[in-house]
């Protein structure tokens, strides 16, 4: 037996010692001190069975980790012993995996039966996704439930080439930061228990809704102000509640840019190309990304260069990408030029962190930035967004250049090929007016988001940025199966 490995899978399962300890580990810790209360979907979302392997994705520092461990004291606490936890940050060879769970099932005082494992950042093993097809094959965790989690979700496509069959029933989530509706309730604001998807707030239970919210309009405007600039990254938003500051933390941005330029060196790129390609999404921020622009900005000379980091910028969950829809063909079109929007606020910060007096996004930008991501969030029926690829929502532009922000799948009535539009204005009257009537000709229904106005209307409402975020469900009924 490895014992260097013995000692590493002893130090990170104290629990099979006394279940007890996991409520010394310092992420449960974190979670019971850290003033911040929240439950991501996936908690409650991800069946843990026998047989199946899930894989968490998501950005760095959203808290993957901690959901992880919050997992394993459930487990703990329903008198579970057979549970396994690793993190492969520090352990990057191949075959880590089968020496990990093979040692850890030659150790354990318990060991026959099946195990509840959990590998964490299981893309720094080289090709992973071999070491879990031969510990399949062998009958090594056929038997056993597992979840992984990764950064990244450029190999979601050979996962699920190599472990086909290998995988049961599992699924892919996604976890990302904290949405609004998050934000509220961790920073302890009351909200109505329902939520709705974005064509039901057209009916009549949306009405109701946007009623209830509307009587709380001063908190949630208050809030909405400080979740544009503090984001939901948990560190974030625990550094906020501490300090009720909402200029972001330095530590925070720090931790940020070294995850954001470790994994850039990884995928053999410049980390300071991709800083100002982030500089370049803030300038364009709710227009079209203009290739030849990003390559200039970023001293490449290949436009096509500037796309492949967009995209990998995507695939690690730094940048939401919107692709053009096409009304005729009922699909997205990634010839088209697309939008790129920032996963979270702070992204939006980095690059005036690390080069002060650099420009960022303007704040209406933001406010249409929080709303594609909520979208996303509400209508990404398969909870993951691989190969760049939002698959669910997108942009409208007409043939005398009318544009719709955003153009959703009716998640409610899934057959219906018709996209919900959703546009994004200022108060201003005669711009809203302009966009009702735009939606109205060209898509009948839809909302106009603006940033305090309120108008609910069964064909065209015009709802605040706030009460939208506040009240628009997180789609975790669809979660796609690989395998």
């Amino acid at each position: 037996m490895d014992e260097q490995l013995a000692d590493q899978l002893a130090a990170a399962n104290p629990w099979w010692a006394n279940a007890a300890a996991i409520k010394a580990d310092l992420h449960i810790k974190r979670f019971r001190d850290g003033q911040v209360p929240w439950d991501p979907p996936v908690m409650t979302a991800m069946p843990l069975r026998f047989g199946d392997t899930h894989v968490l994705r998501g950005p760095r520092q959203a808290g993957k980790t901690t959901t992880l461990k919050r997992l394993i004291q459930r487990l703990l606490e329903a008198g579970e012993k057979r549970v396994l936890y690793f993190s492969f940050d520090a352990l990057r060879t191949s075959g880590g995996i089968i020496d990990v769970i093979t040692v850890a099932k030659k150790m354990h005082p318990h060991a026959q039966g099946p195990w509840y494992i959990f590998l964490d950042e299981i893309t720094s093993v080289e090709d992973w996704q071999y070491d879990l097809k031969h510990c399949w094959d062998s009958g090594l965790t056929s038997d056993d439930a597992i979840v992984l989690t990764a950064s990244s979700a450029r190999d979601l496509r050979l996962a699920s080439e190599r472990l086909p069959g290998r995988r049961g029933r599992g699924r892919d989530f996604l976890q990302l930061p904290m949405s609004f509706r998050d934000f509220c309730l961790a920073t302890g604001i009351e909200l109505p228990d329902e939520t709705v998807l974005a064509e039901q707030w057209l009916t009549e239970p949306g009405r109701q809704l946007a009623g209830k919210l509307f009587l709380q309009q001063d908190s949630l405007a208050v809030a909405f102000e400080q979740y544009l600039r503090v984001g939901g990254f948990p560190a974030a938003v625990r550094h906020f509640v501490q300090t009720r500051s909402t200029e972001p933390d330095p530590a925070v941005l720090q931790i940020l840019w070294s995850t954001l330029s470790g994994d850039l060196t990884r995928f053999k790129r410049d980390p300071l190309a991709g800083l100002k390609l982030l500089e370049q999404a803030g300038r364009s921020l709710g227009s079209p990304l203009k290739w030849s622009n990003a390559a200039e900005t970023m001293a490449l000379q290949n436009p096509t260069a500037a796309r492949e980091y967009a995209e990998l910028l995507s695939e690690i969950f730094v940048l939401l990408t919107i692709y053009f829809w096409d009304v005729g063909r009922q699909s997205l079109q990634p010839r088209k030029q697309r939008k790129a929007y920032f996963i979270d606020p702070l992204y939006a910060q980095l690059p005036r962190f690390a080069v002060p007096g650099t420009r960022v996004a303007g704040e209406h930008a933001m406010i249409e930035n929080l709303v594609a991501v909520a979208l996303f969030r509400s209508a990404a029926f398969t909870l993951i967004q691989a190969h760049a690829i939002p698959g669910a929502i997108g942009y409208w532009r007409s043939s005398d250049n009318r544009e719709i922000d955003f153009v959703v799948p009716r998640v409610s009535d899934w057959d219906n090929p018709k996209r919900f539009p959703v546009e994004v204005k200022s108060n201003n009257d005669t711009e809203i007016s302009g966009a009702r009537s735009a939606i109205k000709r060209s898509f009948g229904t839809g909302i106009v988001v603006s940033r305090s106005r309120f108008d609910w209307n069964e064909t065209v409402a015009v709802l605040p940025a706030w009460l939208l975020l506040a009240g628009l469900k997180e789609n975790t009924d669809r979660p796609v199966t690989f395998g």
